[in-house]
């Protein structure tokens, strides 16, 4: 027994001819596809040393077992490192030579400007710079919630002695 697909009786227009209907008015929804686009994501591209990488990597992995999840990735580390640099944050580490790693994330349009308007030539090490300014940031703000604590227990199983 042999299947064969059902034809569907469609008028396609002949060679030679127009369609045989006017195009239709633009529905609902292809206004909105079209301003949805506008509010889009945009894709950048940056590179960064490999070590650094590594770093990030373990340190998301380590405050997920920690069930610390404000960065679920490293996309997400490095917008967040992105914002607060054009939200003021003063520079304080200095990138390193090494291996370089390419990786692409999406931003939204505000911060894909953002990165854009910076020097072409000094991007990667200016990222680079963000980066390892953020984490220090962020393991010291991690440290200072954790330092008191601590040193409390160590203070008190020393009197306990």
């Amino acid at each position: 027994m042999e299947l064969r697909a059902k034809s569907i009786n469609r008028k396609a227009p002949r060679k030679g001819r127009g369609p045989a209907t006017p195009p239709a008015a633009p529905s609902i929804r292809a206004v909105e596809e079209t301003a949805s686009r506008e509010n889009a994501h945009h894709s950048i591209t940056v590179r960064y040393d490999t070590f650094l990488y590594d770093t990030l990597q373990n340190m998301i992995r380590s405050s997920h077992t920690a069930h610390d999840f404000t960065y679920a990735s490293l996309a997400d580390f490095i917008r967040a490192a992105l914002k607060a640099y054009k939200d003021g944050m003063v520079l304080t580490e200095l990138d390193r030579g090494g291996p370089k790693l390419e990786t692409s994330l999406r931003v939204d349009r505000e911060l894909w400007l953002f990165y854009k308007a910076l020097p072409s030539r000094l991007r990667a090490k200016i990222l680079e710079r963000v980066i390892r300014t953020f984490m220090k940031q962020q393991s010291e703000a991690s440290g200072q919630s954790k330092t008191p604590t601590s040193q409390g227990s160590r203070r008190k199983r020393q009197s306990a002695r």
